[in-house]
């Protein structure tokens, strides 16, 4: 392939950015990873009561449904619907609590996947495709997981030049880390609220709504990159290996109708059947239901036709 045409021309190679990437890996994948699977050495009161699981879940459901799957991907990576600045900044707020990067640097690296998906630039494929010379087990830890420590950077002026003339997407780039602290330190709170104030109640939240949220988190998301290209149903024939793997549909929000998404990819709604749950749109759907978002008839696909718009709009006459 001719440097003119080569997928290279539009990434930053990861050198530039080795030590920022390191840093990045090690505070917010390594560090919870090691904290959660330490825990039940160290913690006093583990896992004795449904109230933290309730806790871990529910931030999941609040940094993960709506800040991830709604926030970064459907409206900011996608642009599937619109909505107030102001609920733009909250959505982007709670995704940045996930500590996946900056929502500038996660659309940029989101729009590069779609466009050279299982090719050379993807930046977490787990295809062999993508990854010449790997062996198949290798290739599916890289796409699942290792890309993140050392990875070539989208670059933003190509992937995601609109953000970088948004004041919200500028300000919520800028405030990332204090955003990923809140997403440990709210929950701590919350704790202390319903559980009592002590250091025990703030520990054991900071805990399960923090560390073993983020660790989670981190592996569900990474499992849309790499489960749902090796296994599962393909139903549209995509370019690419996406496929829709159903168990994975509730802890994903919908994300893991993945096959779905690649044939209509600016769809606010993944789960195209009535019997594929998809708690992303349902979140859509609310806030379109309240007027806090109106679904961007430019951007959706005429094959999921949507309550919110007119027969004209969902068939883009």
């Amino acid at each position: 392939m001719s440097d003119a045409k080569s997928p290279r021309r539009h990434l930053l190679p990861a050198a530039r950015f080795a030590s920022a990437q390191r840093r990045h890996f090690l505070l917010s994948v390594a560090l919870p990873t090691a904290v959660a699977l330490s825990g039940p050495f160290w913690l006093p009161g583990f896992g004795s009561s449904w109230q933290w699981w309730a806790l871990a879940i529910f931030m999941w459901w609040v940094v993960g449904c709506w800040g991830i799957t709604v926030g970064f991907h459907r409206l900011f990576a996608h642009r599937s619907f619109a909505a107030p600045d102001a609920v733009r900044y909250a959505l982007g707020a709670m995704g940045s609590m996930a500590a996946q990067g900056s929502v500038i640097y996660w659309v940029a690296l989101h729009r590069a996947h779609h466009t050279f998906s299982d090719q050379e630039g993807d930046p977490h494929s787990p295809a062999l495709s993508a990854r010449p010379g790997m062996s198949p087990v290798r290739a599916f830890l890289q796409g699942h997981m290792l890309w993140a420590r050392h990875h070539d950077v989208p670059k933003p002026t190509r992937f995601a030049a609109e953000l970088l003339r948004d004041p919200v997407a500028v300000v919520l780039a800028q405030q990332y880390g204090a955003w990923a602290m809140v997403g440990i330190l709210a929950p701590a709170l919350l704790a202390c609220v319903f559980a009592g104030w002590s250091i025990e109640s703030a520990v054991l939240g900071a805990y399960w709504g923090g560390f073993v949220r983020i660790a989670v988190g981190h592996q569900l998301i990474w499992c849309i990159n790499s489960v749902c290209h090796h296994f599962g149903r393909r139903p549209h024939p995509t370019r690419d290996t996406a496929t829709n793997v159903a168990w994975l549909s509730i802890p994903t929000w919908g994300e893991s109708w993945h096959n779905n998404h690649h044939a209509h990819p600016t769809s606010a709604r993944l789960g195209l059947a009535w019997y594929q749950i998809d708690l992303g749109w349902w979140c859509v759907w609310a806030l379109c239901a309240t007027r806090l978002a109106k679904l961007n008839h430019r951007t959706h696909s005429p094959a999921v036709p949507c309550p919110f718009m007119s027969h004209k709009e969902n068939h883009h006459e």
